[in-house]
């Protein structure tokens, strides 16, 4: 929990042991001795947002036609309280280097864009799915790390009446 908090807080590279350490109550010997050192520590922080992505699998049964209004709010829901501190821990992290593909490793796994991909099928799947992906993590990023009004302050209710239609049309086979 402190790492997340500390990791979401400050990036990878403003995130020392000893915070974390401080910011748990603990010691920072027992921090190494668990983690081995803050990359460690943070490959747990990635585990835990990867782990919370594979909530969406059952979100993807069902049929297509109402899909992006199952996806888009059961994603962004990871992202509200304690989930949200991994996912954006993993994001502000990722976002400085010098690669995207750590990022979408994390924050949408390419798990995820394979399995988009073979739910909604047809021409350009796998395009479609990465363009899905893009939407969920773009919304998710404006809404929760950097908190832009009017989406931060928008109801879930709103944000996903107004975005699903784009992600369906995305969905629709081609």
């Amino acid at each position: 929990m402190a790492a997340r908090e500390l990791f979401s807080e400050l990036g990878y590279e403003g995130t020392t042991i000893r915070a974390i350490a401080r910011r748990a109550g603990v010691d920072p010997a027992l921090v190494h001795y668990f983690f081995g050192n803050k990359e460690g520590v943070f490959e747990a922080v990635v585990h835990d947002a990867t782990e919370m992505l594979e909530a969406l699998n059952p979100v993807l049964d069902g049929a297509l036609d109402d899909l992006a209004e199952r996806l888009l709010p059961a994603y962004l829901k990871l992202w509200e309280g304690e989930s949200g501190d991994a996912l954006t821990a993993v994001f502000r992290t990722t976002l400085g280097k010098d690669s995207a593909e750590p990022l979408m490793d994390s924050v949408t796994p390419e798990g995820l864009v394979a399995k988009l991909a073979a739910v909604i099928g047809g021409r350009d799947a796998r395009l479609r799915a990465s363009l899905i992906a893009s939407q969920l993590l773009g919304v998710a990023v404006q809404r929760y790390v950097l908190k832009l009004d009017p989406l931060s302050a928008a109801s879930m209710d709103r944000v996903v009446r107004r975005t699903a239609p784009s992600i369906q049309a995305l969905i629709a086979k081609p």
